[in-house]
């Protein structure tokens, strides 16, 4: 008989058993130091270890089980950095490579004038051996940055990406523009060999199309919810009716929430708000207040994600 193993995820600080979280933020931001030459207006930065710490503590001691880190290398991404405060905070951090926008690298940088082949074997080598700031450190999944069209190097690194994703395993993430043409995505992944149940689009619930969402849903693909703490995107009137509705449809398990905070204005320990501990003091009780289930809950908070980075 032959002895089954748990299933494991990927962490900087190794692998981590999968019945091991239980909420987890699906996409979050950990650390962003932009390398010299990115324009000042896309320079995002969260780069004080102090105060970070500070906020993965705080996630910690609220129930928080895991961080999904959603910055690729090159444009901030300090793998070091993350397993230096994942440790430091006893809190486990999954990082990814693959690409940005360009926006967020300096002028010239190679991935874009990169080869397909040159482009795959970076995220492969970044998936199965070490990741480019620290020896030992491996990718947990591939993210990818989309616009609206599939097209010039955006379309070289995406051909790129489904290979390394054929080759590994890893879940696709995808940082869309507010679900911009979202749906055209499917097809060109499915024609080269990549299913849906290994992709991830963030950032849909800014196109709170109900229609679109139950069909993106049902052909396996995972949605990321990641506006809450978001009022300019208007939450009330968008994702969380939206959420309401997909789980009324059955589709929760095709859900997974996040925070998606790259500003550190939003981190309660830089001065602003509401912080990391959002997602366990704010959206997890309102979940329940809506009539969800403990495992519906389980799923959008934690389940979901994890089964994404499975490989």
């Amino acid at each position: 008989m032959t002895e089954q193993t748990e299933p494991l995820i990927q962490t900087v600080t190794g692998p981590m058993a999968a019945s091991a979280v239980t909420l987890a933020d699906a996409h979050a931001h950990v650390w962003i130091n932009p390398p010299p030459g990115v324009p000042p207006k896309h320079r995002f930065e969260l780069n004080d270890p102090r105060r970070i710490e500070a906020e993965l503590r705080d996630f910690r001691s609220a129930g928080g089980t895991l961080l999904l880190d959603c910055q690729p290398g090159g444009c901030g991404r300090d793998a070091a950095m993350l397993a230096k405060l994942a440790q430091a905070a006893e809190l486990p951090v999954a990082c990814v490579t693959g690409f940005h926008l360009s926006v967020y690298y300096p002028a010239g940088f190679w991935l874009w004038r990169a080869s397909e082949h040159e482009a795959a074997s970076y995220f492969i080598n970044e998936l199965t051996a070490s990741v480019q700031e620290k020896e030992g450190v491996l990718a947990a999944a591939i993210k990818l940055a989309f616009i609206d069209k599939i097209e010039g190097q955006t379309r070289v690194l995406m051909e790129a990406a489904a290979e390394a994703a054929r080759q590994t395993g890893a879940g696709l993430l995808f940082h869309t523009e507010g679900g911009r043409n979202v749906e055209a995505l499917p097809l060109f992944f499915e024609d080269r060999g990549v299913p849906l149940t290994r992709l991830y689009f963030c950032h849909v619930d800014q196109r709170p199309d109900l229609g679109l969402h139950r069909e993106l849903a049902r052909a396996g693909a995972l949605l990321g919810y990641d506006t809450f703490v978001r009022p300019t995107s208007k939450p009330e009137q968008n994702v969380w009716p939206l959420l309401l509705a997909m789980v009324k449809a059955g589709l929760a398990g095709h859900i997974a929430i996040g925070l998606d905070m790259a500003r550190s204005s939003r981190w309660r320990h830089f001065g602003g708000g509401p912080g990391l501990v959002a997602l366990p003091d704010q959206i997890l009780p309102r979940l329940h207040h809506e009539g969800l289930s403990e495992s519906l809950v389980a799923q959008l908070t934690g389940q979901n994600i994890v089964r994404f980075l499975i490989r």
